[in-house]
């Protein structure tokens, strides 16, 4: 049986309009969730040195802190326990987790394998974009060395190392090292506080960031080697057993 001319016409015209539909479409932008601000707040508090190791962790205040309901709270804390930042002591109830030494002596030994070899392949992808936004985040930190804020130097320092390690193109690399650097800024904040040189570590970084622009792969990998063996014994040392 022949198919209906007028049938054909609106079959082909639904399409037209689907077509141009799917090329319209557009994916709206995702806000986080009440949860993951949540989540973030804590996080940062404790990593910036505002919650400390061994601090007890009140959920009623943390919820009228944040002016918001007990349930996003203890949603973000059972997520932060099971990444260690928070461990349940019993009476006492959650607490900011320790500063383990052994667990940051793997994690050191994890970056002085990982960071060179970022380091490397970042000095082989460099783009003109990439180069303008990794000049700032050197801005960034030289102003954070004046500022003498401590959070914001470790934010800056976790900022610097995570341009390196997405530059060098390699997703698992940035996703990998992403959530230990979390835990590596609560180290650096017991580190970073008391020291009176903080620029050497920039200075550091700019040598770092000058091979990587330059595409020089070797010099790039050396000072990235370098610079993660000193700030292993300036982390590690300073950590009680």
């Amino acid at each position: 049986m022949a198919l209906d001319q007028t049938a054909i016409q609106a079959v082909a015209q639904a399409a037209i309009h689907s077509a141009d539909f799917g090329r319209r479409i557009t994916v709206p932008p995702v806000m986080p969730s009440l949860y993951e601000q949540v989540y973030a707040s804590i996080l940062e508090a404790i990593c910036g040195g505002l919650l400390r190791p061994g601090d007890r962790i009140n959920q009623d205040d943390l919820a009228q802190s944040l002016n918001v309901s007990r349930q996003p709270v203890t949603q973000a804390l059972t997520v932060l326990k099971t990444q260690d930042f928070v461990q349940d002591t019993g009476r006492r109830g959650l607490v900011v987790a320790p500063l383990r030494k052994g667990f940051f002596e793997a994690l050191y030994q994890l970056r002085e394998s990982l960071d060179p070899m970022a380091a490397k392949l970042a000095a082989r992808h460099t783009t003109a974009l990439a180069r303008a936004a990794g000049l700032q985040l050197l801005q960034q930190g030289r102003a954070a060395v004046q500022d003498g804020s401590v959070a914001a130097l470790t934010s800056a320092d976790m900022a610097f190392h995570m341009w390196i390690y997405e530059q060098a193109g390699n997703p698992l690399l940035a996703e990998t090292l992403k959530l230990y650097w979390h835990h590596l800024r609560r180290a650096m904040v017991a580190v970073v506080a008391p020291s009176l040189d903080r620029s050497s570590v920039w200075d550091e970084h700019e040598g770092i960031l000058s091979a990587v622009l330059s595409g020089d792969e070797t010099l790039a990998e050396t000072l990235s080697q370098q610079h993660i063996q000193g700030a292993t014994r300036r982390v590690v040392s300073t950590l009680s057993a």
